[in-house]
């Protein structure tokens, strides 16, 4: 199995506790009626100026133009492939809890104004989507596409692995031959988990990428091992292979 060292699992030993609201054995096993008075949905928008993760059983939330929204569970984000991270613009449709006693708004779809991509996370009467696990929708997130330059390939060595800063993907970062280093976007940790690959600072890999044209990024497809161990990703589109 893959060795995923240290700095690797920072954002999801912070997140770890948020998992047992997720799909993979600990969810609700029945679908809760709506907490929220969708009546008074709005928009909020703006820059990502903190995004924290919850602890328990509470949602990671963000705050966009000095409001804190609470998003969704981590593992619904990467899921979808939907990173958030400060200084990320933001369009959140939200509404309030119905209960008085609750001063949280909750989102019910997020928009990156930087791609236009567009994340739904509740339905119309603001129930999660993610709170049967067989009816998250394969289209909740819109514009996942990378519409970006063709794929193209680097070769190197095993430089570091980290993750991001608020809730983002693991990255490997590559050292080519010329002494490059070259940055790549992989996908969620439960999938680099079970893909039986073992990486480590200073072994070959190749990888094959492509960079999005409206963001600053390569995104990787698949990694290849000098054993010829192959994980795929995502498609030639860049769209998630892991649902």
């Amino acid at each position: 199995m893959i060795r995923i060292f240290p700095a690797v699992l920072l954002t999801f030993a912070i997140a770890g506790s948020c998992f047992a609201q997720g799909p993979f054995g600990q969810g609700p096993a029945t679908t809760p009626a709506s907490r929220l008075d969708m009546a008074r949905l709005q928009t909020v928008s703006g820059a990502v100026s903190a995004v924290a993760i919850g602890y328990g059983w509470q949602y990671p939330s963000i705050t966009v133009a000095k409001v804190q929204i609470k998003v969704a569970p981590v593992w619904y984000l990467l899921e979808n492939d939907f990173e958030v991270k400060v200084g990320d613009v933001l369009d959140v449709q939200a509404a309030p809890a119905a209960s008085a006693a609750d001063p949280y708004l909750y989102a019910v779809a997020i928009v990156a104004a930087a791609t236009g991509r567009r994340l739904r996370l509740r339905d119309v009467s603001g129930v999660p989507l993610w709170a049967n696990p067989q009816a998250i929708p394969r289209d909740g997130l819109e514009g996942q596409g990378t519409q970006g330059s063709p794929p193209a390939v680097a070769t190197g060595s095993v430089e570091r692995m980290d993750s991001g800063f608020g809730i983002q993907m693991p990255t490997l970062t590559l050292r080519t031959a010329d002494g490059s280093l070259l940055t790549f976007k992989l996908g969620p940790e439960r999938v680099l988990l079970q893909s039986d690959l073992e990486l480590k600072a200073g072994d070959p890999v190749t990888v094959l990428y492509v960079s999005p044209g409206c963001r600053d990024e390569l995104v990787a497809l698949s990694i290849t091992s000098a054993a010829g161990k192959t994980v795929v990703l995502r498609d030639g589109s860049g769209r998630p292979g892991w649902r």
